[in-house]
């Protein structure tokens, strides 16, 4: 798979936020086809989405969200942006 420039921008943004509170960043996938890119959060679910949100925010990128419940809870998020906003990114990302 090529390489996701922005998914390892937000991973390491996430973790210097997190700061020692979480170990592994596992609980955030990542899956793209054809016409668009999902990032799903299941734990740190506020967190990480604050995180994503500033940095789609900044660079005015416009992404759908969708909630995720498991037996009335809210148990992750799955945030939906078109895959040329994130060619878009990886390009203003890459180092």
């Amino acid at each position: 798979m090529e390489s996701n420039v922005f998914f390892d921008y937000f991973l390491k943004s996430l973790k210097f936020y997190l700061r020692g509170r979480c170990k592994d960043i596992g609980f955030i996938e990542f899956f793209k086809d054809e016409n668009n890119c999902f990032i799903t959060i299941e734990d740190y679910v506020l967190e990480s989405f604050v995180v994503l949100s500033n940095i789609l925010s900044k660079e005015r990128i416009v992404f759908s969200c969708g909630i995720i419940y498991s037996k009335g809870v809210v148990t992750g998020v799955e945030v939906c942006m078109n895959v040329f906003e994130l060619e878009r990114l990886n390009n203003l990302y890459k180092i």
